[in-house]
């Protein structure tokens, strides 16, 4: 891997918000704090660049982890490309040179892109340091080609030459480093926001009336995932779990994080409840710390049912108020990345079956497939049969147009399907 010149400046979620705030943060870090030592000599607005951005994620952490890591992502290379590439301040850069740093991350040199996604700093000897293996960009190879690898018993490396940012990760830049300017500004560190104007002639966000096809699972994918995951259940209490989590997220199109455990929210079985109507709903916390209440179909209640009954055969004390999902081992409820491992689980066995009964292309496609596919797949079947207001609301859209856009405008296999047989 080629010699990378920086260092990691702000670390994982969990530690950063436990962190004295000021430059005593540093102290936990002494590799950064030796490299922003070292850019200080020769440019003291480094350090003031440094509080200023610590003092933005601050505030970004207290709304959503998700929120601050992509923040923390974008401007922790604004900042790296801007002291070491640039050589200047953030408050020293002029429009051309922000047009420079948006086609350095568009496409960035070989040394800023790592083989993989690494934590940034590692625990040794009772310090913080910094991991070699970090990088501010990271090369991915699909699930295909490293699912093929692996069952080769073969070490895939994705080629890092030639990394480009895709414009939906462009687009997400923009976003981040204009807010950023926004809040310099508005802390009269900044003299203004250019990144707005620099956003309107950029090459790198391309509009067009061509939408980008939703990833969902095919019916007959779906039908494998259930009745693979319905299958073992029977075979095996044990995947009670497994069959309930694939048709929950799937049928009420949850985000995976909606149904994790979180510092401001536990998803519990007191969030699945029954109004005066008879009408049965799941309470959420959705993006931006957002409550909503999913309506509850009833072809899922027998679902519910059986993985409520195999809870109770569990714990005689289980209540309203246990987690949704628990783990099989410990306590509490599960995070983000254990209901992934589940799903995952629930994919390769429909994966096998659909192998076994020469569905080979169906089940290629599978391999593919990530949780997220669940939502699209329950929202993009249902899209047709039930009114778009109450499919935003459901999905937790803030808007109509969202809705529409992203399942209506966008079924190009749809939209395919009825142009096949036009006339000439």
């Amino acid at each position: 891997m080629s010699k990378f010149k920086a260092t990691p400046l702000f670390d994982a979620h969990k530690r950063y918000t436990r962190l004295p705030m000021g430059m005593a943060m540093l102290n936990e870090y002494p590799d950064s704090k030796l490299f922003i030592e070292a850019l200080v000599k020769d440019n003291p607005d480094v350090s003031q660049d440094f509080l200023h951005s610590q003092a933005f994620l601050k505030s970004y952490s207290r709304k959503s982890e998700a929120t601050y890591r992509s923040y923390r992502n974008e401007v922790e290379r604004l900042l790296l490309w801007s002291w070491t590439v640039a050589n200047k301040s953030i408050i020293q850069l002029k429009r051309p040179e922000l047009e420079a740093f948006f086609d350095f991350i568009h496409s960035p040199p070989i040394e800023w892109v790592g083989e993989s996604v690494q934590d940034r700093f590692k625990s040794i000897g009772g310090e913080w340091l910094q991991n070699e293996f970090w990088r501010p960009f990271a090369a991915k190879i699909s699930k295909e080609d490293r699912k093929k690898a692996t069952a080769g018993g073969l070490d895939v490396k994705p080629d890092t030459k030639g990394h480009t940012l895709s414009g939906e990760a462009i687009k997400i830049c923009f976003s981040a480093i204009s807010c950023f300017y926004d809040y310099l500004a508005d802390e009269g560190y900044a003299f203004g926001n250019p990144i707005p104007a620099i956003r309107k002639q950029s090459p790198y966000l391309i509009k067009g009336a061509t939408q980008k096809n939703i990833k969902r699972l095919s019916n007959l994918q779906w039908d494998y995932v259930l009745s693979c995951a319905e299958a073992k259940a029977n075979a095996d209490t044990n995947y009670e779990r497994m069959l309930f989590v694939v048709a929950l997220i799937k049928t009420l199109y949850l985000r995976v994080s909606e149904l994790s455990d979180r510092s401001n929210w536990q998803p519990i079985w007191q969030h699945l409840w029954q109004d005066s109507d008879g009408n049965h709903w799941l309470k959420v916390l959705g993006k931006g710390n957002k409550i909503r209440d999913i309506s509850v179909p009833s072809a899922l209640f027998p679902y519910i049912k059986r993985y409520k009954a195999f809870r109770t055969e569990q714990n005689s004390n289980f209540n309203s108020n246990a987690p949704l999902v628990i783990k099989n081992r410990g306590t509490g409820g599960m995070s983000s990345r254990q209901l992934r491992r589940i799903v995952q689980e629930a994919f390769d066995m429909a994966y096998e079956k659909m192998l076994s009964e020469s569905f080979t292309d169906e089940a290629k496609a599978l391999r593919e497939a990530t949780t997220h596919w669940l939502r699209h797949t329950g929202a993009s079947q249902d899209i047709a049969t039930r009114p778009l207001k109450h499919m935003a609301d459901d999905l937790g859209h803030a808007s109509m147009g969202t809705t529409d856009q992203v399942y209506i405008q966008s079924d190009m296999k749809e939209r395919a399907k009825t142009g096949k047989d036009r006339d000439v």
